[in-house]
Protein backbone atom coordinates (compact mmCIF):
# COMPACT_ATOMS: atom_id res chain seq x y z
CA UNK A 1 0.00 0.00 0.00
CA UNK A 2 1.50 3.86 -0.77
CA UNK A 3 0.61 6.82 0.41
CA UNK A 4 -0.58 9.26 -1.77
CA UNK A 5 2.33 11.49 -1.75
CA UNK A 6 0.41 14.74 -3.34
CA UNK A 7 -1.78 14.21 -0.70
CA UNK A 8 1.06 14.83 1.91
CA UNK A 9 2.43 17.36 0.32
CA UNK A 10 -1.26 19.31 -0.27
CA UNK A 11 -2.00 18.88 3.36
CA UNK A 12 1.86 19.35 4.35
CA UNK A 13 1.21 16.38 6.79
CA UNK A 14 4.91 15.99 8.31
CA UNK A 15 6.04 13.57 5.96
CA UNK A 16 6.49 9.77 7.37
CA UNK A 17 9.77 8.18 7.16
CA UNK A 18 7.87 5.12 5.49
CA UNK A 19 6.13 6.13 2.20
CA UNK A 20 5.20 2.79 1.71
CA UNK A 21 4.74 -0.43 3.73
CA UNK A 22 8.53 -2.25 3.90
CA UNK A 23 9.38 -5.57 2.44
CA UNK A 24 9.66 -7.42 6.02
CA UNK A 25 9.76 -6.92 9.73
CA UNK A 26 13.24 -5.15 10.78
CA UNK A 27 14.60 -5.50 14.53
CA UNK A 28 17.19 -2.84 15.31
CA UNK A 29 16.96 -3.31 19.05
CA UNK A 30 15.13 -5.57 21.94
CA UNK A 31 12.16 -4.47 22.91
CA UNK A 32 12.26 -2.25 24.96
CA UNK A 33 14.66 -0.69 23.46
CA UNK A 34 16.85 2.48 24.98
CA UNK A 35 14.00 4.70 24.26
CA UNK A 36 11.09 2.55 25.22
CA UNK A 37 12.90 1.60 28.72
CA UNK A 38 13.54 5.56 29.41
CA UNK A 39 9.84 6.15 28.77
CA UNK A 40 8.83 3.21 30.57
CA UNK A 41 10.81 5.14 33.30
CA UNK A 42 8.86 7.92 33.13
CA UNK A 43 5.56 6.65 33.16
CA UNK A 44 6.15 4.77 36.16
CA UNK A 45 6.40 7.51 38.28
CA UNK A 46 3.12 8.87 37.52
CA UNK A 47 0.67 6.40 36.52
CA UNK A 48 0.22 2.36 37.19
CA UNK A 49 -0.78 1.98 33.18
CA UNK A 50 2.87 1.42 32.15
CA UNK A 51 2.87 -2.01 33.51
CA UNK A 52 0.50 -3.46 30.71
CA UNK A 53 2.45 -1.40 27.56
CA UNK A 54 4.20 -3.62 25.14
CA UNK A 55 5.79 -0.75 23.42
CA UNK A 56 5.24 2.89 22.65
CA UNK A 57 4.44 3.84 19.24
CA UNK A 58 5.65 5.93 16.79
CA UNK A 59 2.40 6.47 14.93
CA UNK A 60 3.66 8.74 11.98
CA UNK A 61 6.29 6.20 11.23
CA UNK A 62 3.36 3.43 11.16
CA UNK A 63 2.19 2.35 7.89
CA UNK A 64 -0.22 -0.46 6.71
CA UNK A 65 0.71 -3.64 8.55
CA UNK A 66 3.09 -2.46 10.22
CA UNK A 67 4.02 -0.52 13.74
CA UNK A 68 6.97 1.14 14.30
CA UNK A 69 8.18 1.52 17.92
CA UNK A 70 9.72 4.34 19.18
CA UNK A 71 13.48 2.59 18.95
CA UNK A 72 12.69 2.21 15.16
CA UNK A 73 12.12 -1.20 15.21
CA UNK A 74 9.29 -2.33 12.20
CA UNK A 75 6.57 -4.69 13.16
CA UNK A 76 4.38 -6.99 11.63
CA UNK A 77 1.31 -6.19 13.65
CA UNK A 78 -1.20 -9.19 13.85
CA UNK A 79 -2.50 -7.88 17.02
CA UNK A 80 -3.75 -4.51 16.22
CA UNK A 81 -4.86 -3.45 19.53
CA UNK A 82 -6.84 -6.33 20.31
CA UNK A 83 -8.09 -6.52 17.06
CA UNK A 84 -9.35 -2.78 16.86
CA UNK A 85 -8.04 -1.46 13.37
CA UNK A 86 -9.85 -2.76 10.78
CA UNK A 87 -7.19 -0.62 8.28
CA UNK A 88 -4.11 -0.96 9.38
CA UNK A 89 -2.08 2.14 10.06
CA UNK A 90 -2.23 5.45 8.30
CA UNK A 91 -4.67 4.75 5.29
CA UNK A 92 -4.39 7.08 2.85
CA UNK A 93 -7.86 7.27 2.56
CA UNK A 94 -8.50 7.48 6.54
CA UNK A 95 -5.77 10.52 6.24
CA UNK A 96 -7.42 12.41 3.20
CA UNK A 97 -10.77 11.97 5.32
CA UNK A 98 -9.60 13.69 7.85
CA UNK A 99 -9.10 16.73 6.51
CA UNK A 100 -12.86 17.58 5.31
CA UNK A 101 -14.59 20.30 7.01
CA UNK A 102 -16.95 18.04 8.36
CA UNK A 103 -14.38 16.58 10.24
CA UNK A 104 -12.65 19.41 11.23
CA UNK A 105 -15.45 20.76 12.94
CA UNK A 106 -16.25 17.72 15.35
CA UNK A 107 -12.16 18.16 16.60
CA UNK A 108 -13.11 21.52 17.41
CA UNK A 109 -16.25 20.51 19.78
CA UNK A 110 -17.21 17.55 20.82
CA UNK A 111 -20.96 17.18 20.14
CA UNK A 112 -22.97 16.11 23.37
CA UNK A 113 -26.19 13.78 23.90
CA UNK A 114 -28.78 16.49 24.00
CA UNK A 115 -27.11 18.98 21.37
CA UNK A 116 -26.07 17.15 18.59
CA UNK A 117 -24.77 18.54 15.09
CA UNK A 118 -28.19 19.50 12.01
CA UNK A 119 -26.77 16.22 10.25
CA UNK A 120 -26.49 13.54 13.04
CA UNK A 121 -29.63 12.28 12.11
CA UNK A 122 -28.84 11.61 8.55
CA UNK A 123 -25.00 10.11 9.26
CA UNK A 124 -26.11 7.66 12.09
CA UNK A 125 -29.26 6.30 9.15
CA UNK A 126 -26.78 6.64 6.34
CA UNK A 127 -23.64 5.76 8.02
CA UNK A 128 -24.89 2.78 11.09
CA UNK A 129 -28.38 1.15 9.30
CA UNK A 130 -26.62 -0.10 7.09
CA UNK A 131 -24.75 -2.09 8.93
CA UNK A 132 -27.51 -3.11 11.15
CA UNK A 133 -28.17 -7.05 11.81
CA UNK A 134 -31.41 -8.71 10.76
CA UNK A 135 -34.63 -7.43 12.40
CA UNK A 136 -32.41 -4.80 14.61
CA UNK A 137 -33.69 -1.72 13.30
CA UNK A 138 -32.73 0.78 15.70
CA UNK A 139 -29.24 1.85 17.19
CA UNK A 140 -27.84 3.72 20.39
CA UNK A 141 -24.27 5.26 19.68
CA UNK A 142 -22.73 5.72 22.99
CA UNK A 143 -18.91 7.04 24.14
CA UNK A 144 -16.42 4.24 22.43
CA UNK A 145 -16.07 1.78 24.65
CA UNK A 146 -17.54 -2.12 24.66
CA UNK A 147 -18.22 -2.21 28.38
CA UNK A 148 -20.49 0.75 28.24
CA UNK A 149 -22.05 -1.10 24.83
CA UNK A 150 -22.57 -4.52 27.30
CA UNK A 151 -23.47 -2.09 29.93
CA UNK A 152 -26.45 -0.59 28.31
CA UNK A 153 -27.89 -3.82 26.55
CA UNK A 154 -27.97 -5.01 29.99
CA UNK A 155 -29.79 -1.70 31.24
CA UNK A 156 -32.25 -2.40 28.13
CA UNK A 157 -32.74 -6.02 29.31
CA UNK A 158 -33.51 -5.33 32.78
CA UNK A 159 -36.52 -2.10 31.79
CA UNK A 160 -37.86 -4.06 28.82
CA UNK A 161 -38.47 -7.28 31.42
CA UNK A 162 -39.89 -4.92 34.30
CA UNK A 163 -41.93 -3.35 31.21
CA UNK A 164 -43.42 -6.42 30.71
CA UNK A 165 -43.91 -7.45 34.30
CA UNK A 166 -45.50 -4.34 35.75
CA UNK A 167 -47.73 -3.91 32.95
CA UNK A 168 -47.66 -0.20 34.39
CA UNK A 169 -46.29 2.74 34.92
CA UNK A 170 -43.92 2.87 37.81
CA UNK A 171 -45.62 3.58 41.13
CA UNK A 172 -44.30 5.93 43.92
CA UNK A 173 -42.90 2.86 46.02
CA UNK A 174 -41.34 1.81 42.94
CA UNK A 175 -39.62 5.23 42.51
CA UNK A 176 -38.88 5.23 46.52
CA UNK A 177 -37.34 2.17 46.21
CA UNK A 178 -34.70 2.84 43.62
CA UNK A 179 -34.07 6.28 45.43
CA UNK A 180 -32.88 4.17 48.33
CA UNK A 181 -30.69 1.58 45.68
CA UNK A 182 -33.51 -1.73 46.26
CA UNK A 183 -33.26 -2.49 42.98
CA UNK A 184 -35.41 -4.91 40.92
CA UNK A 185 -33.77 -8.67 41.86
CA UNK A 186 -32.75 -9.00 38.55
CA UNK A 187 -29.78 -10.69 36.56
CA UNK A 188 -27.94 -11.51 33.09
CA UNK A 189 -26.90 -14.85 32.30
CA UNK A 190 -23.40 -15.52 31.13
CA UNK A 191 -20.72 -18.53 30.11
CA UNK A 192 -17.64 -19.21 31.72
CA UNK A 193 -15.27 -17.95 29.84
CA UNK A 194 -16.50 -15.00 28.60
CA UNK A 195 -15.18 -11.84 28.49
CA UNK A 196 -17.84 -8.31 28.30
CA UNK A 197 -15.67 -5.35 29.74
CA UNK A 198 -14.30 -4.06 32.94
CA UNK A 199 -16.99 -2.35 34.82
CA UNK A 200 -18.97 -3.97 37.94
CA UNK A 201 -21.91 -5.41 35.71
CA UNK A 202 -19.96 -6.44 32.58
CA UNK A 203 -17.04 -7.84 35.08
CA UNK A 204 -19.91 -10.13 36.94
CA UNK A 205 -20.56 -11.79 33.10
CA UNK A 206 -16.75 -12.17 32.88
CA UNK A 207 -14.87 -15.27 33.88
CA UNK A 208 -11.40 -15.64 32.50
CA UNK A 209 -8.31 -14.01 34.48
CA UNK A 210 -9.37 -13.71 38.53
CA UNK A 211 -7.17 -10.42 38.07
CA UNK A 212 -10.39 -8.64 36.67
CA UNK A 213 -12.16 -9.31 39.45
CA UNK A 214 -10.43 -10.01 42.69
CA UNK A 215 -11.03 -7.65 45.77
CA UNK A 216 -14.24 -6.16 43.59
CA UNK A 217 -17.77 -6.77 44.83
CA UNK A 218 -19.93 -9.07 42.60
CA UNK A 219 -23.72 -9.10 41.51
CA UNK A 220 -25.13 -12.27 42.50
CA UNK A 221 -25.64 -13.51 38.94
CA UNK A 222 -25.86 -16.79 36.95
CA UNK A 223 -23.50 -18.61 34.64
CA UNK A 224 -23.67 -21.87 32.15
CA UNK A 225 -20.83 -23.61 30.65
CA UNK A 226 -19.71 -23.50 27.45
CA UNK A 227 -18.60 -26.21 25.69
CA UNK A 228 -15.17 -27.95 25.32
CA UNK A 229 -15.19 -28.34 21.70
CA UNK A 230 -12.76 -30.63 20.12
CA UNK A 231 -10.71 -29.71 16.78
CA UNK A 232 -11.40 -30.27 13.94
CA UNK A 233 -15.35 -30.70 14.83
CA UNK A 234 -16.07 -32.38 12.36
CA UNK A 235 -13.62 -35.78 13.32
CA UNK A 236 -14.76 -35.09 16.87
CA UNK A 237 -18.83 -34.63 16.04
CA UNK A 238 -19.85 -37.14 18.29
CA UNK A 239 -18.16 -35.91 21.16
CA UNK A 240 -19.20 -32.06 20.26
CA UNK A 241 -22.47 -32.66 19.57
CA UNK A 242 -22.87 -34.37 23.42
CA UNK A 243 -21.36 -31.67 25.28
CA UNK A 244 -23.21 -28.98 23.26
CA UNK A 245 -26.55 -31.22 24.39
CA UNK A 246 -24.79 -31.16 27.77
CA UNK A 247 -24.35 -27.43 28.01
CA UNK A 248 -27.65 -26.62 26.64
CA UNK A 249 -29.29 -28.84 29.38
CA UNK A 250 -27.41 -27.08 31.64
CA UNK A 251 -28.08 -23.40 30.81
CA UNK A 252 -32.38 -24.80 30.72
CA UNK A 253 -31.45 -26.16 34.09
CA UNK A 254 -30.27 -22.44 35.06
CA UNK A 255 -33.42 -20.91 33.85
CA UNK A 256 -35.55 -23.26 35.88
CA UNK A 257 -33.75 -23.00 39.29
CA UNK A 258 -33.10 -19.62 39.09
CA UNK A 259 -34.37 -17.53 42.36
CA UNK A 260 -34.00 -14.10 40.65
CA UNK A 261 -35.90 -13.55 37.57
CA UNK A 262 -32.86 -13.51 33.99
CA UNK A 263 -33.96 -10.56 32.14
CA UNK A 264 -31.05 -11.46 29.43
CA UNK A 265 -28.58 -14.02 28.18
CA UNK A 266 -25.04 -12.59 27.14
CA UNK A 267 -22.52 -14.26 25.00
CA UNK A 268 -19.52 -13.75 22.15
CA UNK A 269 -20.07 -15.76 18.83
CA UNK A 270 -15.98 -16.41 19.51
CA UNK A 271 -14.86 -16.31 23.36
CA UNK A 272 -11.67 -14.50 22.42
CA UNK A 273 -10.12 -13.01 25.68
CA UNK A 274 -11.70 -16.40 27.27
CA UNK A 275 -9.88 -18.78 24.78
CA UNK A 276 -11.28 -17.98 21.32
CA UNK A 277 -13.93 -20.89 22.23
CA UNK A 278 -16.46 -21.17 19.59
CA UNK A 279 -19.22 -23.66 18.86
CA UNK A 280 -21.54 -25.07 16.34
CA UNK A 281 -24.31 -22.93 15.03
CA UNK A 282 -26.22 -25.36 16.61
CA UNK A 283 -25.74 -24.61 20.01
CA UNK A 284 -26.27 -20.64 20.01
CA UNK A 285 -29.59 -21.36 18.11
CA UNK A 286 -30.35 -23.60 21.30
CA UNK A 287 -29.16 -20.57 23.52
CA UNK A 288 -31.67 -18.58 21.39
CA UNK A 289 -34.47 -20.29 21.88
CA UNK A 290 -33.87 -20.92 25.46
CA UNK A 291 -33.88 -17.39 26.12
CA UNK A 292 -37.15 -16.68 24.39
CA UNK A 293 -38.60 -19.67 25.93
CA UNK A 294 -37.61 -18.34 29.41
CA UNK A 295 -38.89 -14.80 28.77
CA UNK A 296 -35.05 -13.55 28.00
CA UNK A 297 -33.64 -11.66 25.63
CA UNK A 298 -30.24 -13.11 23.97
CA UNK A 299 -26.85 -9.98 23.84
CA UNK A 300 -25.09 -11.24 21.06
CA UNK A 301 -21.74 -9.57 22.73
CA UNK A 302 -19.36 -8.73 18.76
CA UNK A 303 -17.59 -5.80 20.46
CA UNK A 304 -14.32 -7.61 18.87
CA UNK A 305 -15.74 -10.16 16.63
CA UNK A 306 -18.23 -7.37 14.45
CA UNK A 307 -16.40 -5.60 11.67
CA UNK A 308 -15.19 -8.34 9.32
CA UNK A 309 -12.45 -9.97 10.29
CA UNK A 310 -14.31 -13.27 10.04
CA UNK A 311 -15.18 -13.47 6.80
CA UNK A 312 -19.01 -11.37 7.56
CA UNK A 313 -19.42 -8.61 9.21
CA UNK A 314 -20.93 -9.79 12.05
CA UNK A 315 -19.98 -13.38 13.52
CA UNK A 316 -23.32 -14.50 14.53
CA UNK A 317 -23.88 -14.52 10.77
CA UNK A 318 -22.30 -17.75 10.86
CA UNK A 319 -25.29 -18.94 12.84
CA UNK A 320 -27.09 -18.87 9.36
CA UNK A 321 -31.18 -17.62 8.82
CA UNK A 322 -32.05 -18.99 12.27
CA UNK A 323 -29.58 -16.61 14.06
CA UNK A 324 -32.51 -13.47 15.95
CA UNK A 325 -30.54 -11.98 18.95
CA UNK A 326 -32.38 -9.18 20.40
CA UNK A 327 -29.42 -7.17 21.33
CA UNK A 328 -25.93 -6.34 19.24
CA UNK A 329 -23.33 -5.03 21.00
CA UNK A 330 -20.32 -3.18 18.88
CA UNK A 331 -17.77 -1.37 19.12
CA UNK A 332 -13.41 -2.09 17.97
CA UNK A 333 -12.87 -2.16 14.61
CA UNK A 334 -16.62 0.08 13.64
CA UNK A 335 -14.25 2.73 15.90
CA UNK A 336 -17.73 3.69 16.96
CA UNK A 337 -19.70 1.90 19.77
CA UNK A 338 -23.45 1.45 20.87
CA UNK A 339 -26.03 -1.00 20.12
CA UNK A 340 -28.31 -2.40 17.61
CA UNK A 341 -31.87 -3.72 19.01
CA UNK A 342 -35.40 -4.53 17.82
CA UNK A 343 -37.84 -1.59 18.01
CA UNK A 344 -39.76 -3.12 19.86
CA UNK A 345 -37.43 -2.68 22.69
CA UNK A 346 -36.94 0.89 22.62
CA UNK A 347 -37.40 2.07 26.21
CA UNK A 348 -40.76 4.19 27.48
CA UNK A 349 -38.71 7.34 28.54
CA UNK A 350 -35.85 9.68 27.78
CA UNK A 351 -32.65 9.78 29.58
CA UNK A 352 -33.37 5.43 30.59
CA UNK A 353 -30.14 5.13 28.37
CA UNK A 354 -27.98 8.32 28.33
CA UNK A 355 -25.05 10.11 28.89
CA UNK A 356 -23.68 13.25 28.13
CA UNK A 357 -21.17 11.79 25.53
CA UNK A 358 -23.69 9.88 23.38
CA UNK A 359 -22.89 10.20 19.79
CA UNK A 360 -19.16 9.84 18.29
CA UNK A 361 -19.50 11.69 14.90
CA UNK A 362 -15.94 11.92 14.26
CA UNK A 363 -15.61 7.83 14.73
CA UNK A 364 -18.90 7.84 12.63
CA UNK A 365 -16.86 9.53 9.77
CA UNK A 366 -14.45 7.26 10.45
CA UNK A 367 -16.66 4.24 9.79
CA UNK A 368 -18.12 5.46 7.00
CA UNK A 369 -14.73 5.26 4.87
CA UNK A 370 -13.75 1.98 6.78
CA UNK A 371 -16.75 0.89 4.96
CA UNK A 372 -16.26 2.74 1.21
CA UNK A 373 -12.36 0.77 1.84
CA UNK A 374 -14.44 -2.21 2.38
CA UNK A 375 -16.97 -2.46 -0.18
CA UNK A 376 -13.80 -1.33 -2.40
CA UNK A 377 -11.65 -3.44 -2.19
CA UNK A 378 -13.10 -6.26 -1.76
CA UNK A 379 -11.70 -7.09 2.03
CA UNK A 380 -13.96 -9.91 3.16
CA UNK A 381 -13.79 -11.62 0.31
CA UNK A 382 -10.08 -10.98 0.76
CA UNK A 383 -10.21 -11.88 4.52
CA UNK A 384 -11.81 -15.39 3.72
CA UNK A 385 -8.98 -16.35 1.51
CA UNK A 386 -6.24 -15.17 3.62
CA UNK A 387 -7.94 -16.51 6.42
CA UNK A 388 -7.98 -20.19 4.96
CA UNK A 389 -4.28 -19.60 4.11
CA UNK A 390 -3.51 -19.36 7.42
CA UNK A 391 -5.51 -21.86 8.82
CA UNK A 392 -4.34 -24.73 6.36
CA UNK A 393 -0.59 -23.76 6.87
CA UNK A 394 -1.00 -23.82 10.89
CA UNK A 395 -3.00 -27.22 10.33
CA UNK A 396 0.05 -28.63 8.48
CA UNK A 397 2.98 -27.17 10.93
CA UNK A 398 0.78 -29.01 13.49
CA UNK A 399 2.06 -32.87 13.55
CA UNK A 400 5.80 -31.50 13.40
CA UNK A 401 5.58 -28.41 16.66
CA UNK A 402 3.09 -28.01 19.80
CA UNK A 403 1.04 -25.98 17.80
CA UNK A 404 -2.72 -27.48 17.96
CA UNK A 405 -6.36 -26.79 18.05
CA UNK A 406 -6.26 -24.58 15.15
CA UNK A 407 -9.69 -22.54 14.78
CA UNK A 408 -11.50 -19.64 13.71
CA UNK A 409 -13.57 -18.20 10.78
CA UNK A 410 -11.72 -15.82 8.23
CA UNK A 411 -8.44 -14.08 9.74
CA UNK A 412 -10.39 -14.33 13.13
CA UNK A 413 -8.06 -17.50 14.18
CA UNK A 414 -6.33 -18.80 17.61
CA UNK A 415 -3.88 -21.82 18.14
CA UNK A 416 -2.93 -23.79 21.21
CA UNK A 417 0.47 -24.76 22.38
CA UNK A 418 0.89 -27.41 25.43
CA UNK A 419 1.37 -24.96 27.82
CA UNK A 420 1.82 -21.33 29.24
CA UNK A 421 5.61 -21.49 28.96
CA UNK A 422 4.92 -22.69 25.61
CA UNK A 423 2.63 -19.88 24.35
CA UNK A 424 4.87 -17.30 26.45
CA UNK A 425 8.35 -18.26 24.91
CA UNK A 426 6.75 -17.65 21.75
CA UNK A 427 5.02 -14.82 22.04
CA UNK A 428 8.51 -13.48 22.91
CA UNK A 429 10.67 -14.76 20.37
CA UNK A 430 8.04 -14.02 17.39
CA UNK A 431 8.46 -10.39 19.48
CA UNK A 432 12.35 -10.77 18.55
CA UNK A 433 11.37 -11.33 14.87
CA UNK A 434 9.48 -8.71 14.29
CA UNK A 435 5.99 -9.94 14.91
CA UNK A 436 3.50 -8.64 17.07
CA UNK A 437 1.04 -11.73 18.65
CA UNK A 438 -1.10 -11.90 21.29
CA UNK A 439 -2.05 -13.89 23.75
CA UNK A 440 -5.27 -16.14 24.12
CA UNK A 441 -6.79 -17.81 27.16
CA UNK A 442 -3.92 -19.58 29.01
CA UNK A 443 -1.61 -21.40 26.18
CA UNK A 444 -3.03 -20.36 23.20
CA UNK A 445 -2.15 -17.24 20.29
CA UNK A 446 -4.67 -14.94 19.42
CA UNK A 447 -4.33 -13.92 15.16
CA UNK A 448 -6.22 -10.06 15.39
CA UNK A 449 -4.63 -8.91 11.87
CA UNK A 450 -6.70 -5.75 10.13
CA UNK A 451 -8.43 -6.59 7.09
CA UNK A 452 -5.77 -5.12 4.63
CA UNK A 453 -3.60 -7.91 5.68
CA UNK A 454 -2.76 -10.10 1.91
CA UNK A 455 -1.35 -13.31 1.50
CA UNK A 456 2.13 -11.85 1.51
CA UNK A 457 1.54 -10.83 4.84
CA UNK A 458 0.26 -14.34 5.57
CA UNK A 459 3.43 -15.85 4.34
CA UNK A 460 6.22 -13.68 6.43
CA UNK A 461 3.95 -14.41 9.36
CA UNK A 462 3.86 -18.28 8.75
CA UNK A 463 7.48 -18.06 7.92
CA UNK A 464 8.60 -16.09 11.31
CA UNK A 465 6.10 -19.00 13.19
CA UNK A 466 8.25 -22.04 11.77
CA UNK A 467 11.52 -20.07 12.60
CA UNK A 468 10.22 -19.02 16.31
CA UNK A 469 9.39 -22.83 16.90
CA UNK A 470 12.84 -24.22 15.57
CA UNK A 471 14.16 -21.29 17.65
CA UNK A 472 12.32 -22.13 20.95
CA UNK A 473 13.30 -25.96 20.36
CA UNK A 474 16.78 -25.36 19.63
CA UNK A 475 17.58 -23.34 23.46
CA UNK A 476 16.45 -26.63 25.04
CA UNK A 477 12.70 -26.19 25.40
CA UNK A 478 10.67 -28.91 25.17
CA UNK A 479 7.48 -30.37 25.81
CA UNK A 480 8.82 -32.21 29.03
CA UNK A 481 9.94 -28.83 30.25
CA UNK A 482 6.59 -27.67 29.89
Amino acid sequence: MKFATRLINKFKVNNPVLLEEPSAPLMSTSIPGPKGAELLAKQSQFSQDYRTIKFYVDYNKSIGNYVVDVDGNIILDTYCHIASLPLGYNHPDMIYNTYSGEYQKFLAQRQSADVPDIHWPRMVRDILLPLAPKNLNEVIVNCGCGSNSNEEAFKMAFAYYMKNKRGREPSDQDIEKAMNNQGEELTILSFTGGFHGGNMSCQTTTHTKPIYKIGQPKLDWPKAPFPDIKRPYHLNESHNIKEEQKCLAEVEKVFKSAKKPIAGVIIEPVMAEGGDKSASPNFYIGVQELAHKYGALLIVDEVQTGGGSTGRFWAHEHWGERADPDIVAFAKKLQVSGLFYKPHLRPARAYALYNSTRGDPIRLLNLRKIREVMDNDNLLRQTERVGMMLKNSLNALSPKYPINNVRGYGTFLAYDFESPEWANAYVREMLKLGVNVGLCGSQGIRVRPSLIFKPKHAELYLDRVEFALNQILSKGFNLAKA
